[in-house]
């Protein structure tokens, strides 16, 4: 279910050909946009006979490089990303009312996927638009329009494209629809949508909805991946649910990394110009919002915590342990840096450790980012009535996070994610007495940290006694601040760090920073470090 106003992106395809300088191309369209009144508006009315007033922000931009791949692949790439693009809302919470992604096959041949709300097209001209466009960024460029899918055109149809006078130009645009046809025998899908019939109460039109879209929440998400393990026998993270939100894309999640623990992007997976991946730790699916603006704005790879992965561990206890695991984790994705880490609270320390231990090993980490992380050491220096204070007031500060994502459901939805809250902090108190008590399962393990893999975080986290490290550490903090230690700006990490700490201050609490209305703050600031952080690897590399 989509925000008021929010609608499926109308597509337009561009061709470029010639020595495309992407930087000035990029400042050429957000020039463009910001002189055009119409590309920069938003909706007519919201409903009521008043204009929507929000703040216009930078036009949302990617970029991949496909060189590396063959023409197949390559084509199979892009419809595949043609075919997400279609799926994900234009919001309405910010403008423009659009993004691009711009796409490099070779040396001389790009295709722009031109995505925009479906109001603003009747509002210009795009031959105009073009000759503003191209005046704008200066001769020695051949800017052609490609015929897009349009709206209501499905995954099985066909999708030409324009001739193009140059020979021998790969039609990447041009998709087969027997490549793409709807495989409705698929025995895997079949037994996914009953499941999530089953879990979302709903059902389930196409492989492709959405899981978010059908109502689901982070609560939902959990339930979901319990049964497909208890059904398939295959254990997936949440974070899953961010990079695989349908059945096919969680069917194809489990055909290609059958075993395994995490949520991998599939080798063929094209790198992002100028881009380094940035690996968030904690994917939980209460970060869907973060996840989404940062996704717009750059390569994002959610890792998560499971289960089976905190029982392997010979001290389940260990944020080192975990750590090395996550270290070959981030190499099976990318096995050469520079890295780029964060996460949130005990993920952020997590994601500290990792860094260090890629560091120990002579790998090269560009950047950490920590959000809300505390040095747990100097936290338990602090006096112990000021603490209390804080847990207290962190529990207030709780309440307003729950209040601003049940803003984002409908009523069922609420009521069951409350229920659902309730009935997780009944279990959490039963398991609190089973472990004071020692009672232990029937194989003779305490069973709070092998079945909650987040207590055994927090626990490893409250024991870790962070070692120094060398490189470079961004410190997210919030500006509604708790009491004693919370006001603390540096949370305790000056001393270790020194000058390779860099402190940001951005708006929200512990919680809420990553929530709307804090969100677009948030990753707009985290994008900024890390631009910074791929320029000096950039420069460090040519030297």
């Amino acid at each position: 279910m989509t925000q008021q106003g929010e609608a499926l992106p109308t597509h337009i395809l561009l061709r470029i050909e010639g020595d495309l300088d992407s930087t000035r191309w990029q400042a050429a369209w957000q020039t463009l946009v910001e002189r055009n009144q119409p590309l920069r508006s938003g909706l007519p009315s919201n409903g009521n006979g008043k204009s929507s007033k929000h703040k216009v922000r930078p036009l949302p931009w990617q970029e991949y490089d496909l060189r590396g791949l063959t023409e197949d692949r390559a084509r199979t790439w892009f419809r595949s990303f043609l075919d997400t693009d279609r799926r994900q809302t234009i919001p309405v919470d910010r403008l423009p009312l659009m993004r691009c992604a711009l796409a490099r096959f070779d040396e001389r041949a790009f295709e722009l996927v031109w995505s925009l709300h479906p109001s603003l097209r009747p509002r210009f001209n795009i031959e105009d638009l073009l000759r503003d466009l191209t005046f704008e960024y200066g001769p020695g460029l051949r800017v052609t329009q490609i015929d897009a899918a349009t709206p209501g055109e499905t995954e099985a149809e066909k999708v030409e494209t324009r001739p193009v006078e140059k020979k021998g130009a790969a039609t990447f645009a041009h998709m087969h629809s027997q490549d793409v046809a709807l495989n409705a025998g698929d025995e895997l899908e079949s037994k996914l949508t009953a499941i999530w019939e089953k879990v979302l109460n709903t059902k389930i039109r196409q492989p492709t909805d959405d899981f978010f879209g059908l109502g689901g929440h982070s609560l939902l998400a959990a339930r979901l991946l319990v049964r497909i393990e208890e059904a398939l026998g295959m254990e997936l993270p949440l974070a899953s649910l961010l990079e695989a939100p349908t059945i096919r894309g969680q069917a194809q999640l489990i055909r290609k990394q059958p075993g395994t623990a995490l949520a991998q992007k599939t080798a063929q997976a094209p790198r992002m110009v100028r881009q380094l991946p940035f690996f968030l730790f904690g994917g939980d699916p209460t970060f869907r919002p973060l996840v989404r603006r940062l996704g717009e704005l750059r390569d994002l790879r959610n890792l998560g915590l499971q289960g089976s992965i905190v029982s392997k561990m010979e001290d389940p206890y260990s944020l080192e342990e975990m750590a090395t695991y996550f270290v070959n984790a981030i190499r099976e994705q990318c096995p050469n840096g520079p890295y780029m880490l964060g996460g949130w609270c005990a993920h952020g320390l997590l994601a500290y450790e990792t860094a260090r231990q890629l560091r120990e090993q002579g790998d090269e980490v560009a950047e950490v980012v920590m959000l809300e992380s505390v040095h747990p050491v100097k936290r338990n220096e602090y006096q112990g009535w000021k603490r209390m204070i804080a847990r207290t007031q962190l529990k207030l500060h709780l309440l307003k996070f729950e209040y601003a994502y049940t803003r984002q459901l409908n009523g069922a939805q609420t009521r069951d994610y409350l229920s659902g809250r309730v009935a997780q902090k009944l279990t959490r108190i039963r398991e609190s007495f089973r472990h004071a008590l020692k009672i232990t399962n029937l194989n003779g393990n305490e069973e709070l940290g092998f079945r909650k893999p987040l207590d055994a975080l927090y626990t490893a986290a409250a024991r870790y006694r962070p070692k120094p490290y060398r490189g470079r550490v961004v410190l997210m903090r919030s500006q509604q601040r708790t009491y004693g230690f919370g006001r603390v700006l540096d949370l305790g990490w000056g001393e270790l760090l020194g000058t390779n700490l860099e402190i940001c201050e951005t708006p929200g609490n512990h919680y809420t920073i990553y929530m709307p209305p804090h969100v677009d703050a948030l990753a707009h600031k985290i994008n900024v470090c890390l631009r910074r952080a791929e320029e000096r690897a950039t420069a460090s590399a040519t030297i």
